[in-house]
């Protein structure tokens, strides 16, 4: 049975039992999540200054969310009215930075694989090269999994913890 994440996020069920729905999703069910259902959880669980009438920025920062091999999604943000970004770190052999890239092209799912940027790297005797950051439909959907749990623990962190209920001393 397929489960649509795009509706089933946001039904009222116990936060416990939505974390159990995000792990049991295949790999063809987490990338069908839409922008609009990240643009709804990063307005709904993001951390930022919403209060202000010229910028509405919220960001959701993620943990374990990367390809296994040189660069890591560290958070999500909204900038702007409907643009979602990744904050994405790449890490070389003798340098690292941080390059941003659109949640649109990130959740394309017509490439079997995405580079999210690169990093230039150049040596003492002159040669250069790029080393890319390249996501596969698995890293993809590992990223998007690590955004709806923490979806879930930012929102609901006070009944996750206590099961909502504040002990007595």
């Amino acid at each position: 049975m397929a489960v649509n994440i795009n509706i089933e996020l946001f039904k009222r069920y116990a936060p416990k039992k939505k974390l159990e729905i995000i792990n049991a999703l295949t790999e063809n069910e987490l990338l069908a999540i839409t922008n609009n259902t990240i643009l709804r959880i990063i307005k709904e669980a993001g951390r930022g200054d919403s209060n202000k009438t010229r910028c509405k920025y919220k960001t959701l920062f993620l943990s374990d969310a990367g390809n296994n091999w040189n660069s890591k999604v560290t958070n999500i943000y909204n900038w702007k009215k409907d643009e979602v970004y990744l904050s994405v770190y790449i890490q070389g052999d003798d340098t690292d930075t941080y390059v941003t890239y659109k949640l649109r092209d990130f959740l394309d799912n017509r490439y079997e694989e995405q580079c999210l940027g690169h990093i230039e790297e150049s040596f003492r005797n002159g040669y250069s090269h790029k080393k890319p950051a390249n996501y596969n439909r698995a890293d993809r959907a590992r990223v998007i999994k690590a955004i709806l749990t923490a979806y879930v623990e930012c929102k609901y962190e006070s009944k996750l913890k206590g099961n909502g209920k504040q002990e007595s001393n």
